[in-house]
């Protein structure tokens, strides 16, 4: 029981972490997904981590892998987003689903483009 809690509190606590870190300033936010395929499959991939699907992780995965090599996606945002995926195919969704909701939300964009 005390080492779910602490489990749970190291969780918390790296989620808070990483929204303060976004916050200070210097830091910046989140790296800036500078095309609309790019936001979109942000879009799936939030979907496939809140609905933990591995089969739509992995396709998200391969269309951001397509879109950094396309120039697409830079290489500093699809570095940011396999981390997130790394944390779902870990088992650890709803950390990976609020470090997402958090670099979605934090887009230059206001998360969403126009």
């Amino acid at each position: 029981m005390a080492w779910s809690r602490r489990l749970r509190s190291g969780t918390l606590a790296r989620v808070l972490l990483a929204g303060f870190m976004l916050l200070i300033p210097g830091c910046g936010g989140p790296p800036a997904l500078e095309s609309k395929e790019a936001f979109s499959t942000a879009d799936a991939l939030y979907t496939a981590i809140t609905s933990r699907r591995t089969e739509l992780l992995d396709k998200s995965e391969t269309r951001l892998s397509e879109l950094q090599n396309a120039g697409k996606l830079s290489n500093a945002a699809f570095e940011s987003l396999k981390e997130i995926i790394e944390h779902a195919r870990a088992g650890d969704w709803q950390v990976a689903a609020e470090e997402l909701d958090s670099f979605i939300r934090y887009q230059p964009s206001g998360g969403h483009l126009h």
